[in-house]
């Protein structure tokens, strides 16, 4: 099974209705497109997408091309997902290096969840989605910073969960043959976006 994780595109953080569970802002909705662009001629054949509003609508465009609906998959939710407030990464950072470092540190806890519990969650659905198969399966599942690093340090046998923050629109690529047997084609790609890095400044 190939699978491609895709990040969301970039939210419009503190959004006056929705501060808690953000849509897309202007330069999301062209990274969803752009992310679209790519796979529509890659033959995916599913769509899944966390239950979170950025996430899915990051999954729009490239659902509407391909005619599939979208499966929600409460698994595939990011960790910060009962909080009041998203907050990006950028925003995490600019806190200074000591809040930084403690996110760092345990970053499911510091977004109020439990990590054991978050980590069963992620593999829960990747476990779920690669059970129900076929083999050759393609599948773009529509995701989070920490999903995606959950997934990536289970491949790699790694106890440390975040390793990088994947880039809004980015596409991170796997060949799945259990959720023991997991091969790293691409991680973070975002090629397909260059077009809009002039325009999104």
């Amino acid at each position: 099974m190939k699978i491609v994780l895709v990040r969301h595109g970039r939210p419009d953080e503190g959004h006056a209705e929705r501060p808690h569970d953000p849509p897309l802002a202007d330069d999301g909705r062209r990274q969803a497109e752009a992310v679209a662009d790519l796979l529509a001629g890659e033959g995916i054949d599913r769509i899944v997408t966390s239950p979170l509003l950025r996430a899915r609508q990051t999954a729009e465009p490239l659902a509407a091309r391909l005619g599939l609906a979208a499966e929600v998959v409460d698994g595939w939710a990011e960790a910060d997902r009962h909080l009041a407030r998203y907050r990006s990464v950028e925003t995490l950072k600019a806190q200074g290096a000591k809040e930084w470092q403690r996110f760092l540190a345990d970053p499911v806890r510091y977004m109020g969840g439990d990590t054991v519990s978050f980590q069963g969650a992620v593999l829960g659905a990747l476990a779920v989605l690669v059970a129900a198969g076929p083999r050759d399966a393609h599948v773009a599942v529509f995701c989070h910073g920490l999903p995606i690093n959950v997934v990536l340090s289970h491949a790699l046998g790694l106890e440390r969960i975040v390793h990088f923050p994947p880039a809004y629109g980015s596409i991170t690529r796997l060949r799945v043959r259990s959720v023991g047997t997991i091969g790293i084609v691409s991680v973070n790609e975002t090629g397909h976006l260059a077009a809009l890095r002039g325009h999104d400044r």
